[in-house]
């Protein structure tokens, strides 16, 4: 019996106002919202940066509160919608996660981190589809995100029983990776075997 080990954890948080992963708070910044360019208040850059350190001292009611505040304030910004996202996904608050994290996308369709948590959400409600298709804009946002095609194989092998894509998924997982990761390793030959699909390992034949 296979073990349903499989998930995603909720790793680091989304540190971000209006752009894309990866940027670091500042005054202006792209915000894939209709090519604009959206001006951050200095003040709104300060609250940002309390609140994301509320955060890491997992003081997640108070920074909970900080940015329910900032998204009344400064709309148009998609990180605080994103982070809202983050703490509700580590309460276990999942519809209320997933409704967060669509606003933080309404934003910014772009950021793959806030996509791979809008899938992560999507699939602890039991959301399937939804999920499906967070993670494809993920990989057609961003191709060599490798984190979007190991949750989009999870999805296909736990949860939707799709093993043939999982399996696909799971193989461009490692190729993105520069050592294999055993452990996916493992579950490629489990599911391949399952699924009676012959793999190009030493024994096999083509």
């Amino acid at each position: 019996m296979m073990p349903l080990l499989r998930f995603t954890k909720i790793t680091g948080l989304l540190v971000l106002l209006a752009g894309c992963a990866g940027q670091q708070v500042q005054t202006t910044v792209d915000a894939n919202v209709e090519s604009q360019i959206i001006e951050i208040p200095d003040q709104a850059a300060k609250e940002f940066t309390v609140a994301i350190a509320l955060m890491n001292q997992n003081k997640l009611d108070e920074a909970l509160n900080a940015f329910e505040s900032m998204t009344k304030n400064y709309p148009q910004l998609s990180g605080p919608f994103a982070n809202l996202g983050v703490i509700h996904s580590r309460q276990g608050n999942w519809e209320k996660a997933r409704d967060a994290l669509i606003l933080s996308t309404q934003k910014n369709n772009k950021n793959v981190k806030v996509l791979n948590q809008l899938g992560l959400a999507y699939r602890h409600l039991g959301e399937f589809k939804q999920a499906e298709k967070a993670y494809l804009q993920a990989i057609n946002a961003e191709p060599n995100m490798a984190q979007s095609y190991l949750n989009l194989g999870i999805l296909y092998d736990i949860y939707m029983g799709q093993f043939v894509k999982a399996s696909n998924f799971y193989e461009k997982y490692q190729s993105l990776q520069n050592k294999p990761d055993r452990k996916v390793a493992g579950w490629i030959v489990d599911i391949n075997r399952r699924a009676g699909i012959k793999s190009q390992i030493a024994g096999d034949t083509p």
